[in-house]
């Protein structure tokens, strides 16, 4: 008897792959490119996933910042979403594909070399599990996994090559939908910092108010869109003028808020009991009370009586305040000094006095200032900022002008990792 001739040619192989599997391959990419959305392209990564797989169920999990694998997306053969908690799987073998980045095929009658994987699946109720790595030239970012409890379904050798080509275009997939979405998320925290600055420079004077008696100038630099250092100019009876330089352990946004704040605590206490040791004990307590995770404030206040040239100054940790006298001659006032506000809430704080005479400038700044850093590591330092001070221009506007130059001029491009808040107020 003649044995039958076969009707046409066998498939047509293409790198280990039948002409019907790189058909289906194509159509799967076209379905994942064609997405958009890219919260929409796990689910249809998945969908594809049980499609060609011909599964009962697939997910996908991929790596976190810190390296471990979260759960983002399971569907079942009829597209419907499986919660994570409902979704049990063999996390063995998952955790095993990800560390090795080799592809496991295990099923319950032929896995006699996997006896734990074996176990893992029969507890589970399944026939067979294929999970295959999502690999980068960065490394392996995740895993797909698909299994199958159907005694008419199970995953031999022959399907390994499809769901690894598979693989290979999901893991370009998903790396460029993480970076649309690192993106995304990048430009929704810049447009967060843009409106938080915003807010923050309502609260902050833009300019040292016209006030009989003194004048001022103010400048501040923040080291991020926002920074934790405040400053403010208050009006008090007897034309009586108040100035204030702050510093929030915490930057950025919550250091913005808590200064923003402090601010109208200070304002108030200050205008409610006319006392500056009182004012710097009370908001003390506040900020002990307030302040979480370690927070504290380094802070300078100062009340200056423009008719007397009285001051009367209270610091909580803060740099000294510095007077330049009309010669040019700098005075440090390093008495009294308490600890920051919010550390140690039953110490009491004391008021210092100074005076000022006419043509003198009073200066309050933050450490950022000397801290500032330039492009070959070294500081600006605190004796610069002194010699600035000496030898630069007398009138209050003048003197925070070049001090701002020359700490911009030392730094160049360099990032800062500190604010940068002056207030220079002269007695007139």
């Amino acid at each position: 008897m003649t044995p039958t001739e076969p009707s046409g040619p066998p498939p047509a192989k293409t790198g280990g792959l039948d002409v019907d599997s790189v058909r289906s391959l194509l159509e799967v990419s076209r379905r994942i490119n064609a997405q958009a959305d890219p919260d929409a392209v796990l689910g249809t990564i998945v969908d594809c996933l049980v499609q060609v797989a011909r599964a009962d169920r697939g997910f996908l999990m991929l790596r976190s910042p810190e390296g471990d694998l979260k759960f983002a997306i399971a569907r079942d053969r009829n597209g419907k979403p499986l919660e994570e908690k409902k979704f049990k799987v063999s996390q063995g073998v998952v955790n095993e594909v990800a560390a090795h980045g080799e592809t496991r095929l295990i099923d319950d009658a032929a896995s006699s070399d996997a006896y734990n994987a074996r176990m893992s699946i029969i507890s589970l109720s399944l026939r067979t599990i294929l999970c295959v790595p999502l690999k980068t030239p960065q490394g392996v970012i995740g895993v797909i996994y698909v299994d199958s409890n159907a005694i008419t379904r199970r995953f031999t050798a022959e399907d390994v090559p499809l769901i690894e080509a598979f693989a290979a275009q999901a893991s370009v997939t998903v790396e460029r939908v993480r970076l649309q979405l690192a993106e995304k998320e990048r430009d929704r925290m810049r447009a967060q910092l843009e409106v938080a600055s915003e807010i923050q420079q309502m609260f902050l004077p833009g300019e040292f108010p016209t006030l009989p008696g003194v004048q001022g100038a103010v400048a501040s630099v923040p080291a991020q869109h926002v920074g934790g250092d405040f400053y403010d100019v208050i009006r008090l009876p007897g034309g009586r003028v108040g100035v204030m330089v702050g510093d929030v352990s915490g930057k950025g946004v919550p250091g913005a808020l808590f200064g923003a704040r402090l601010m109208s605590d200070v304002r108030y206490q200050a205008l409610l009991h006319d006392d500056v040791a009182v004012t710097l004990n009370t908001v003390d307590r506040i900020v002990a009370e307030r302040a979480t995770r370690g927070m504290f404030v380094t802070f300078l206040y100062a009340v200056i009586d423009p008719a007397t040239g009285k001051v009367v100054f209270g610091n909580a940790g803060h740099l000294p305040p510095i007077v330049r006298r009309k010669d040019g001659r700098l005075e440090e006032w390093t008495q009294p000094r308490g600890v920051p506000l919010g550390i140690l809430p039953e110490m009491p704080y004391t008021a210092g006095h100074g005076e000022l005479a006419l043509g003198d400038t009073l200066v309050l700044l933050s450490d950022g200032l000397g801290d500032a850093m330039g492009e070959s590591g070294e500081r600006f330092g605190d004796e610069r900022v002194r010699s600035t001070i000496a030898v630069g221009p007398a009138d209050p506007a003048g003197l925070v002008r070049t001090l701002c130059e020359a700490t911009a001029a030392f730094t160049g491009n360099e990032p800062q990792a500190d604010d940068q808040t002056l207030l220079a107020v002269a007695r007139v």
